[in-house]
C-alpha cells in the first residue's frame, strides 16, 4: 500500500481499496447490462415500469465503467473512491425510502430484490470505506 500527496489531491494503492472498486465496477456493469436487456421481462416480474428498469440499467453500466476506471487506475484518487463508496451508501438509503414510502408498486420479489441490493451497495460502500481507512 502506498499513499501520495499531491497539491489536493491524496492517491492511494491499498489491495482492499482497489478489490472492492473492482467488483463493484464490474458487478454494476453486468448487473446494468442484464437489467437493460431483460427490462421488458422483469417488469412484471418486480413490478417496475420497463422505462424505470431500462433507465437503471443503463446507469448501472455507466457506474460500473466509472468505478471500474477509478478501481485500475494505478494509483487509486482519495477523492474518486470516497464518492463511489459514497454513492454506494446513498443507493442503499434511496433504495429503502423508496420502499418504505411504496412510490412504487413492486411485487414481493422487487422488494426482495430491492432489499437485496442495498444490502449489496451497503457491503461494497464497507469494504471500500475500510479500504479507505486502511490506506
Amino acid at each position: 500500500m502506498t499513499t501520495a500527496t499531491s497539491g489536493l489531491t491524496t492517491t492511494t494503492s491499498g489491495r482492499l481499496l482497489r478489490t472492492s472498486l473492482v467488483l463493484d465496477g464490474v458487478a454494476s456493469g453486468l448487473s446494468g447490462v442484464l437489467i437493460a436487456a431483460l427490462s421488458g421481462v422483469l417488469d412484471t416480474v418486480l413490478g417496475a415500469s420497463t422505462m424505470l428498469l431500462l433507465d437503471i440499467g443503463l446507469f448501472f453500466v455507466a457506474y460500473g465503467a466509472a468505478v471500474l476506471v477509478i478501481g485500475t487506475r494505478n494509483v487509486i484518487n482519495r477523492t474518486a473512491a470516497s464518492a463511489v463508496a459514497a454513492a454506494n451508501l446513498l443507493w442503499t438509503v434511496a433504495g429503502v425510502v423508496v420502499l418504505i414510502a411504496e412510490t412504487l408498486s413492486l411485487t414481493t420479489l422487487g422488494v426482495v430484490t430491492a432489499l437485496a441490493l442495498a444490502v449489496v451497495t451497503t457491503v461494497f460502500a464497507e469494504l471500500q470505506i475500510t479500504g479507505l481507512r486502511r490506506a
